[in-house]
């Protein structure tokens, strides 16, 4: 025998009842969302990211139809967090064989649009318009 539960506007039959809810005809917009929204995220990073070479933001990319944005590192590590790394016995930068580690100094960045964590930042200036282009693209907008 089956159980019923009654909420607002709901009643629940506990049955041995399957549903299958075909989504295949919005496949093709998803996929074109995801890809936008990786491209976009990584477009509106660059103003915010470190520009002394601009090899951080020709490095960057976007991978797995839009669902990776690759900032590559440990370069991009180091300057996303922001703080100073050393040689934790000769207090250098410049070490290159010993693992670094971090000190309280924040680095200078050449840009004077480039922050640290940018993409926090990033979202925080363009989240909205962003979550719009992905619901229009992907049919809820």
């Amino acid at each position: 025998m089956a159980e019923m539960q009654h909420f607002k506007d709901v009643s629940y039959v506990s049955a041995n009842i399957q549903v299958h809810i075909g989504l295949d005809r919005f496949s093709q917009q998803f996929t074109e969302a995801q890809r936008w929204l990786g491209d976009r995220v990584l477009e509106c990073c660059k103003p915010y990211m470190p520009h002394l070479s601009g090899g951080l933001e020709q490095r960057s990319y976007v991978d797995n139809g839009g669902m990776q944005v690759i900032f590559p590192g440990p370069y991009a590590r180091f300057q996303y967090g922001g703080l100073v790394m050393v040689d934790p016995i000769t207090g250098s930068p410049w070490a290159t064989t010993t693992p670094k580690v971090l000190t309280d100094r924040h680095l200078q960045y050449s840009s004077p649009t480039a922050v640290d964590h940018w993409f926090d930042t990033m979202w925080a200036d363009n989240g909205e318009v962003i979550l719009s282009g992905v619901k229009q693209i992907g049919g809820g907008g």
